[in-house]
């Protein structure tokens, strides 16, 4: 790796990890409600994840890109779906719980992962670390999905049941998740594998 991208990448990745505690620190400081500071920061968190889309395209990391982006596609959806819930003040309890899953799923999982890529950059690889990268994921990973769910099934609760263009995007997207989640999930597990064996 040249190194201007990997000073990049340790940049980035320290930034967004910064974020996310920031975001974790705020949203639990204030009884896991969303204040305006917390919706700025969850935004600018997993906004800069689109910036992994183009660390794939480009080489810069070794992810792949179709796994990388549905995944980073899917979380922007639920943040959009986050943001409008709150600027109509229509965080109803499944919302909330669905908020509340996501923001302790996503924010540990992310935590770990840009940590740990930080220290890959400087060849430095903490065991426990490790072990937290590649064990937390299996009650994590399906956590943050059914959080995700909870937030995307929000919006057809809150007008009712009625079929509109909302129900349908929500039907691809189910398609979409119930492809992409065992493909992801496999994908942990094979990592877990080739990093603590067994």
């Amino acid at each position: 790796m040249k190194t201007p991208v990997r000073y990049y990448l340790l940049v980035y990745n320290a930034i967004a990890f910064c974020f996310w505690a920031a975001y974790f620190f705020v949203f639990l400081a204030q009884g896991l409600q969303l204040s305006p500071m917390a919706v700025l920061l969850l935004n600018i968190a997993q906004g800069m994840a689109f910036l992994e889309i183009i660390h794939t395209l480009l080489k810069w990391v070794k992810s792949p890109v179709g796994s990388t982006a549905a995944q980073v596609v899917s979380r922007l959806l639920v943040l959009a779906i986050i943001n409008v819930l709150v600027q109509r003040n229509q965080m109803l309890p499944v919302a909330y719980t669905g908020l509340c899953i996501v923001s302790f799923a996503w924010s540990i999982t992310e935590l770990m992962r840009y940590s740990f890529y930080f220290f890959g950059l400087v060849n430095v690889q903490p065991k426990a670390l490790l072990w937290m990268r590649y064990t937390f994921f299996i009650v994590l990973y399906p956590a943050g999905v059914t959080g995700e769910w909870l937030l995307l099934v929000t919006p057809i609760i809150a007008v009712g049941y009625a079929f509109n263009a909302y129900m349908a995007f929500a039907i691809v997207t189910a398609i979409t998740y119930a492809y992409y989640f065992p493909v992801l999930y496999k994908y942990m597990w094979k990592q877990r594998r080739a990093k603590l064996g067994g």
